[in-house]
This record gives C-alpha cells, sequence and structure tokens, in this order.
C-alpha cells in the first residue's frame, strides 16, 4: 500500500499522536503503568492501550489516504485525545475484563474445582465417579389416562 506523504510528516504524526494520548490519559486520570505485577495486568493505563489505539486510527486514516490539514499533523492531535477518551470512558465496555478466580463464588466449588483441574471427569461425565443428584420430581412420570 502506498501512502503519499513525505516519511518525515509520517513518522512526526505518529509520534505526535503517541505523545498527546499518553499526555490526555494523564489529564483523565489514568494512571502511567499499571499495578503490579504489569505482565498480567489489565488495568488501563497511559502507557498501555491509549498509545496503540491512537496510532491504530491515525493509520487507518492514513491508508486511506485521509490527511486532513497539516499533513496529518492535526489529525494525530485529534486521535491522541480521541483514544484517551475512549480509553477512560469506553475501553471496558467494548473489551470486558475476563473473570477472575476469585470472582467465582465459594459456594460453587465443583465449578471452581472444574477450572483449576483437580477433579478430572471420568467417561460418563461425572466427577469422581459419584452419582449426579437425582430429584424425585423431576424424574417421575405421571401416567396419563387416555380414555
Amino acid at each position: 500500500m502506498i501512502i503519499h506523504v513525505n516519511v518525515t510528516y509520517l513518522l512526526l504524526s505518529y509520534l505526535i499522536a503517541i505523545v498527546t494520548s499518553i499526555l490526555s490519559a494523564l489529564v483523565l486520570g489514568l494512571p502511567l503503568l499499571p499495578k503490579k505485577p504489569i505482565r498480567f495486568s489489565y488495568e488501563k493505563s497511559a502507557i498501555f492501550p491509549t498509545p496503540i489505539f491512537a496510532v491504530g486510527f491515525l493509520a487507518i486514516c492514513f491508508s486511506v489516504n485521509f490527511f486532513w490539514i497539516y499533513n496529518g499533523m492535526v489529525l494525530a492531535i485529534f486521535w491522541g485525545i480521541v483514544s484517551g477518551l475512549f480509553i477512560k470512558f469506553i475501553f471496558d465496555f467494548v473489551f470486558p475484563q475476563p473473570i477472575s478466580k476469585e470472582e467465582i463464588s465459594s459456594n460453587d466449588l465443583e465449578n471452581k474445582d472444574l477450572l483449576n483441574n483437580k477433579k478430572p471427569l471420568n467417561n460418563k461425565g461425572l466427577l469422581n465417579n459419584k452419582e449426579p443428584l437425582k430429584n424425585k420430581e423431576s424424574f417421575e412420570t405421571e401416567e396419563v389416562n387416555n380414555e
């Protein structure tokens, strides 16, 4: 794909989008870095994913040859601010956090043990060769008189 713009302006626009998105996220109250451990954190921050969205939105505009004015630099500022707003207010609705093991209720121990793979299923699909609980009323059938 050919983008008809000077490479210097293109890289400068990406840099402006990154800096603007980080600054807008910090102004909106997002932390600079997520809490520890960073590797498995689903917390939003100014460093990640805010500039990634800004650069992505800007790249989409550049790929369809939409530069607006000043060779895309004003567009970079716009997408930087919009990505900060998106991450702060809309991100959780679009990309919800996965359910953690702590959120599973302690009353539902079988599901918790299944998630931890502590109780393997046998070939009948039962846990530890236990018979499934049967409700008398649900398995009893009434005879219908067809007269």
